[in-house]
């Protein structure tokens, strides 16, 4: 808790909403795990439960004791509004489970993937977005469920494909490493317009668009910016975007139909099975069965003596 003259910069997050025809009022944890209860003034915008916020508060008497002062926001701003990648990080290891790597370690490993794209056309247009949404892509689960549902999951999961993507690459050399480390950094990335964050909710566009529709969106808009929108590399890159969970029932307008766009929809889903499988392992006894795992068709699994 940070004071600046009569106000309190408070950074907590939002572990219950009560709310009624005259009151709306929020409890919180703060940074030290202390609760605390803070009034919202009419007019904000409403909080959602499990998000980390910074709340602007005044302390106000309370009428009915002398002695207490109750909090007042009179502003509310998301975290990733006002803090860096560093300090959201360190603030979600308080709050949350993390992926099992080190913020700098993803960073530095998916950076070093783009940097090693030479098409510009695919590099201007892939810097763009994700500088735009690397702040939450940081921090964002890659789901609500099913696989990699914790801070950083997100980005985890997608070093995890740019990583088998390059030893892919070796064997299939005919294939394209720029539109496929493109593609795999820009696929998942509208999650972060999907979903509000762990311990979230899909926001209406994501349950009215999706985050696959907002990728080729967002590439259209960013294609334009640059006066590339008639370059075949669009074109490319929003397939490997349309096409990347393989089949229409499994939410793909279109199946895969370059070489490229079929690795990424495979590698997508190896890395989204046998992430949790390796987790579900870790916490089941040798010798034992895991219980069944949705993401690998409901399939239970051995925990035998070689498994590490």
């Amino acid at each position: 808790m940070k004071k600046d003259n009569e106000t309190l910069k408070i950074i907590g997050k939002v572990d219950a909403v009560n709310q009624g025809a005259t009151f709306y009022n929020t409890t919180i944890f703060d940074q030290d795990r202390k609760t605390l209860n803070i009034k919202l003034r009419e007019g904000i915008d409403k909080v959602t439960m499990g998000q980390i916020y910074q709340f602007i508060v005044t302390k106000e008497p309370n009428e009915r004791r002398e002695d207490e002062f109750i909090l007042v926001a009179c502003e509310i701003k998301e975290v990733e509004e006002v803090l860096e990648v560093d300090e959201i990080t360190k603030l979600y290891r308080i709050f949350y489970d993390y992926a099992p790597i080190t913020l700098n370690n993803l960073k530095n490993g998916i950076e070093n993937y783009l940097k090693q794209v030479s098409n510009k056309v695919l590099f201007d247009i892939t810097k763009s977005i994700y500088d735009e949404y690397k702040n939450k892509f940081y921090i964002h689960p890659a789901a609500t469920k099913f696989h990699h549902t914790y801070i950083g999951g997100l980005a985890f999961h997608t070093l995890n494909m740019l990583k088998m993507a390059e030893d892919m690459l070796k064997i299939y050399s005919y294939m394209s490493s720029d539109l496929l480390y493109t593609g795999i950094i820009l696929h998942d990335i509208c999650k972060t317009l999907e979903i509000t964050g762990v311990d979230g909710e899909y926001t209406n566009e994501g349950l009215l668009l999706g985050h696959i529709v907002m990728g080729v969106s967002k590439i259209d808009e960013i294609a334009a910016k640059f006066g590339y929108s008639d370059e075949e590399e669009v074109l490319l890159l929003k397939h490997m975007i349309v096409s990347h969970h393989g089949q229409m029932t499994f939410g793909s307008p279109k199946r895969p139909q370059i070489a490229e766009a079929l690795l990424l929809w495979y590698i997508d889903s190896i890395d989204s099975k046998f992430q949790v499988i390796g987790e579900v392992l870790h916490n089941t006894n040798q010798g034992a069965f895991t219980p069944a795992i949705p993401v690998a068709d409901k399939g239970r699994f051995l925990k035998h003596k070689l498994t590490k």
